[in-house]
């Protein structure tokens, strides 16, 4: 049944997010920085020059919609850690924009899970 299934998604979910969340300290790969340059791409170049920023090796190279998302998640990731929206910070990882970045994988995670169940 339908509630049934719920309560397996629910506890998937729930066991996942835990996981999650005790690894926040853990092993950062290659992609931390990737995304952690996207943040400041988009957060402090203009639009027309999303694309073309290259200070990283790492330049903003996916679909303009993920371009948007990493724009409107770095609006929130000001309030962790502003030096981590400097493109010249490369592989800046201080812990609190360690602890933004798995945060906003996991509220993304909730909200996909949210939107596809529902």
């Amino acid at each position: 049944s339908r509630q049934d299934g719920g309560a397996r998604v629910f506890f998937v979910v729930a066991t996942v997010t835990v996981v999650k969340l005790l690894l926040i300290p853990s092993y950062r790969s290659t992609d931390f920085e990737v995304h952690r340059n996207w943040l400041a791409i988009t957060h402090s170049r203009l639009l027309s020059q999303w694309c073309y920023e290259d200070t990283s090796e790492w330049t903003l190279d996916y679909p303009p919609l993920f371009a948007w998302f990493e724009f409107l998640l770095s609006q929130v990731a000001r309030f962790f850690d502003p030096a981590m929206l400097r493109v010249e910070n490369l592989t800046y990882a201080n812990f609190a924009t360690i602890l933004f970045q798995r945060l906003s994988v996991i509220v993304s995670d909730l909200l996909l899970v949210y939107t596809v169940y529902e």
